[in-house]
């Protein structure tokens, strides 16, 4: 008598321990993702030997404080 195939043998493994091991898999993978992309964007590059918060980069600043002067000078203007 033959012996059964591989994928038809019963498994000792249920769904509920596979969809925890997947779940705990997808966590591991704090490193990718849509935010850190945006962070990786605007922060400075990452230290791996140190936890302190990244700074973010010098061109960032530079826009957002000629957006917000430019937001201020339309605004003064407006209410004049």
């Amino acid at each position: 008598m033959a012996a059964q195939p591989v994928n038809e043998r019963r498994s000792s493994v249920t769904p509920g321990e596979v969809r925890r091991e997947f779940e705990r898999l997808l966590r591991d993978r704090k490193h990718m993702g849509l935010r850190n992309l945006l962070g990786d964007v605007a922060m400075e590059p990452r230290n791996p030997f140190q936890q302190a918060s990244r700074k973010p980069k010098k061109w960032i600043v530079a826009l957002g404080g000629l957006g917000l002067l430019a937001t201020l000078i339309v605004y003064y203007f407006h209410l004049r």
